[in-house]
């Protein structure tokens, strides 16, 4: 079996792993609309809405906190990974305002709900994706059409929402995240049409979580950090300077490179060696800490319920979508055929941008995380080429405390921040719910 292919068991989270597959699903072509909430999934007291906007399923919540009006707080849209992983996974797994339980198909209100803080957009995309129909899952989608759909998105969004369009805006994302945050982020601040202007004026900053930014980094470190967490044989050194140089070569020519994917496969084989092995000693490799669970679709967490729980007729309801529609938190052609000729290319250079325009960006990481380990985001943000590098890479990593208690270590300097979480995985709200909240809201608040 190739790397590639084993991607489908670790790749994903939001859910790299893809373990459902969109084939046989029913998706409804949806115009724009605003479909509403008329009830609750959990008993949640925000202000909710859903809807379609170019062709693309959200869930917009409003914020917990009391305001007196819609300004008071952020706007912030989130963006899950994969590619091609629903964005519910993050509304009702990890940060939203409900969470699902894990033994149930069932929701309990979440009191480290991230709409304490700000508004929060939860979107199914690309195409595909969840509750997004798409016309041809298997057709040759690119991350710069996706963005392409975003931008658009955010532009109906604030027609639709023009109570909004004055917020300041916060993207954030985590795992594939680590491409849309800042491709999208990138998009909006180097775009010259009139209809991006307020998001232009309103973008102020970015977060990406246990993200993939760089493959490099991610296989410059994955053995390092194996054979130190999991005592794992490092067999990943003679590999290492092959796999950088192919990565060079495949970057785009804005970034440097000539696009030749040719010799990537030598990272495939580099990265997943180490997945291999920690699959053999069935640890879950989004949580070192913990075994891989034996769920049925093959994640190692118990998303078994969450499926339950997303097409129970009365969840369908509340969403205001058709009883027809299925949902899959993730589909393997989005997978497997929009995002492939993409996966290699370096973000770092649209991070670097954004902050010479005054976007600041924080970075952090679960430290039990082994597919992208908090040792790659510490190595391609001190790496990054920028105004301030020198200075940045400087910093020490600085013991970082959240409501009296020691959750992190944190590196910054001039608009970017780096936290290492504390006893935390892939998915940092889930495993450090209210560290995660802190470090949102701190982020939020400029700090």
């Amino acid at each position: 079996m190739t790397f590639r292919k084993m991607l489908g068991g670790w790749w994903l989270l939001a859910l790299l792993g893809l373990a459902l597959r969109s084939e046989g699903h029913t998706f409804l072509r949806r115009e724009d609309e605003s479909l509403g909430m008329n009830a609750t999934l959990c008993g949640e007291p925000e202000a909710h809405h859903t809807g379609y906007l170019n062709g693309l399923f959200y869930v917009f919540y409003e914020t917990r906190a009391p305001i007196r009006a819609p300004t008071d707080v952020p706007l912030v849209l989130w963006l899950s990974g994969g590619p091609g992983c629903s964005g519910m996974i993050a509304m009702l797994f990890e940060h939203g305002p409900c969470s699902v339980n894990q033994a149930t198909p069932t929701a309990t209100l979440n009191p480290y709900s991230w709409t304490q803080a700000a508004h929060m957009i939860y979107i199914d995309q690309p195409r595909g994706t969840g509750m997004s129909p798409s016309k041809d899952a298997s057709s040759s989608w690119t991350e710069s059409s996706a963005m392409r759909d975003l931008v658009i998105f955010m532009e109906g969004f604030y027609q639709t929402y023009p109570a909004y369009a004055a917020n300041d805006l916060y993207i954030f994302g985590e795992s594939y995240g680590g491409h849309y945050v800042p491709d999208l982020a990138h998009a909006i601040v180097s775009s010259t049409n009139s209809n991006t202007r307020d998001l232009r004026r309103n973008l102020k900053g970015i977060g990406i979580g246990n993200g993939l930014v760089s493959e490099r980094a991610i296989a410059d470190t994955i053995g390092t950090y194996a054979s130190t967490a999991l005592e794992l044989t490092d067999s990943t050194t003679p590999s290492v300077e092959a796999c950088d140089a192919a990565i060079a070569a495949c970057q785009s020519p804005e970034n440097g490179g000539v696009r030749d994917c040719s010799t990537a496969g030598i990272c495939e084989s580099l990265v997943g060696g180490i997945i291999s092995q920690a699959h053999q000693q069935r640890i879950n490799h989004y949580d070192i800490r913990a075994p891989c669970y034996p769920d049925v679709f093959g994640l190692c967490y118990k998303f078994t319920p969450l499926f339950q729980f997303m097409n129970k007729a009365s969840t369908i309801d509340v969403l205001g979508l058709d009883r027809s529609v299925s949902w899959a938190p993730c589909n393997q052609d989005v997978f497997a055929y929009h995002m492939d000729a993409d996966w290699y290319e370096e973000s770092e250079y649209k991070v670097a941008a954004l902050l010479a325009a005054g976007i600041r960006v924080l970075v952090y990481a679960g430290d039990y995380d082994l597919v992208c380990n908090w040792m790659a985001q510490d190595k391609w943000t001190r790496d990054m080429v920028w105004a301030n590098q020198t200075q940045f890479a400087a910093q020490p990593l600085a013991p970082w405390s959240y409501d009296g208690e020691l959750v992190g270590e944190r590196r910054s300097f001039g608009g970017l921040t780096m936290l290492r979480v504390y006893n935390a995985g892939h998915m940092v709200p889930f495993d450090q719910p209210k560290a995660a909240l802190g470090l949102f809201r701190s982020f939020l608040a400029g700090h």
